[in-house]
């Protein structure tokens, strides 16, 4: 399907008029004109009938304010989120101009990322200015898609026929330069035009601001490209008399040369084709977005919207279902675990945490039945090495007891020589990291000599 782009440059006296059309990605040269009258109101009506009559769905129209009805500064952000961005730019951008914003529309370009912050360009517009611009476009049924800055937007469309240095559009309403680097303004200067001017004066004037402009990226001055309705080769001629490296632009587009008078109108033609990804601004979002496109826009929201309703209605039932079903499960486990708390400890009085309860419970009897933990040795064990002394020891032994990690031992027998026997005996036990003679002292009588051991377990159990 064929898609006309059609560039609306709107000068003090002249509507000059381009038409493109972009066929499988070739583009074309349609129409390019111009329309003499008093008052821009009175020629957009005409518009109609030099497109052969009214717009097509694929038509993208784009126009353009001058420069001098922005102010424009550079920010930096901490952040690179677009949204945040749009929160904080009135905000910026009021600490950086000399105007309160209140009767000012903002707009910014795509951010660029730079670290882990981003930078963009934004600008404040009257919105007086900006709705008596765009009143006569709706009025008349014009969807202008676009409408954009100079000198942005003509560099926007035209950035591949561009060189780096500086482009001069001269208009009859103002001078504009921008000092382009890579396809992008880097900065521009602006001279309104009250009254016509004479060519070497205008020539003495731009060469004046070209070096002011370009004196921080090449002293030795940079090329001029000089295009709109007062670029003639008159005011070339004069400015090769004061500088080098002036050039009249003219772009060819599929054959056809397109002269500089017509360049601006055919820059927006280009610029109409926004990929969305373009350094430029449209001033039309907002309250100020094309009606038409809000309305598709708006039925397109509110299919969204129902079938995201749908959406959450069905995930939320089904939600519901799984958790009543997880719910019913759970409660089923808690009362099996509750009766089989029961039945393995009768004597429980009340079950509240059946879980940490079993688990207590568990580790009570583990403690009781001596089985410490997987790594040291159990209470059978310990008693069986105890048990399995020689017989040779005459020892008698009274009390045994059993803790978390120690052994206590105590008992009578006849002589000092056998306590140190039988400690050194259960040293030699895989089940003792240290056996110890706590007490060992002769009884009254001079018979029997009373002992104390005291036995720390081993790490590892070893084989029962």
């Amino acid at each position: 399907m064929t898609k006309r782009l059609i560039g609306i440059d709107i000068d003090r006296k002249t509507l000059r008029l381009a038409v493109l059309a972009r066929d499988q990605g070739t583009l074309s040269v349609v129409l390019v004109l111009e329309i003499l009258h008093e008052e821009a109101t009175d020629q957009l009506p005409r518009l109609r009938d030099f497109l052969n009559g009214d717009f097509h769905f694929a038509d993208r129209l784009a126009a353009c304010l001058p420069s001098s009805a922005a102010l424009v500064r550079r920010l930096t952000f901490p952040f690179c989120d677009r949204r945040k961005i749009a929160a904080a730019l009135s905000f910026e951008l009021a600490g950086q101009l000399p105007v309160a914003l209140d009767d000012y529309t903002t707009v910014m370009q795509p951010p660029v990322r730079k670290g882990e912050g981003a930078s963009t360009v934004a600008a404040a517009v009257k919105t007086t200015l900006l709705a008596e611009t765009i009143a006569p476009f709706d009025a008349q049924g014009i969807p202008l898609h676009i409408l954009d800055l100079a000198p942005y937007a003509y560099v926007a469309g035209l950035k591949d026929f561009l060189a780096d240095g500086i482009l001069v559009c001269a208009m009859e309403q103002e001078i504009c330069l921008a000092l382009i680097r890579s396809g992008e303004v880097i900065d521009y200067l602006q001279l309104p035009l009250g009254v016509s001017i004479p060519v070497a004066d205008l020539a003495r004037v731009i060469h004046r601001q070209a070096t002011v402009l370009g004196r921080a990226q090449q002293p030795g001055g940079m090329p001029l490209q000089l295009m709109g309705p007062l670029a003639t080769p008159e005011l070339v001629a004069a400015l090769n008399m004061l500088r080098e490296q002036v050039e009249l632009l003219a772009i060819d587009i599929n054959g056809q040369t397109i002269a500089a008078p017509f360049l601006p109108a055919v820059a927006l033609a280009l610029r109409a084709a926004d990929t969305g990804k373009e350094q430029a601004f449209n001033l039309r979002q907002g309250v100020f977005a094309l009606k038409g496109e809000w309305a598709g826009l708006r039925k397109t929201l509110i299919m969204a919207a129902c079938l995201a309703g749908l959406t959450l209605i069905t995930v939320g039932a089904s939600m519901g279902l799984r958790y009543y079903d997880k719910q019913h499960q759970v409660t089923l486990l808690e009362q099996q675990m509750a009766a089989l708390y029961r039945e393995s400890f009768p004597n429980a009085t009340k079950a509240v945490d059946v879980p940490l309860q079993m688990k207590s419970a568990i580790r009570q009897l583990q403690e009781e039945a001596g089985i410490i933990s997987l790594d040291q040795p159990s209470s059978l064990q310990v008693l069986r090495t105890l048990s399995e002394l020689p017989k040779s020891l005459s020892v008698d032994m009274d009390e045994v007891t059993m803790e978390r990690n120690e052994v206590r031992v105590s008992g009578q027998t006849s002589t000092f020589e056998e306590v140190n026997s039988m400690a050194e005996t259960l040293r030699r036990s895989p089940y003792f990291e240290k056996v110890e003679v706590s007490e060992s002292k002769m009884g009254l009588d001079g018979k029997q000599v009373s002992y104390r051991l005291r036995m720390t377990l081993g790490g590892k159990g070893g084989v029962s």
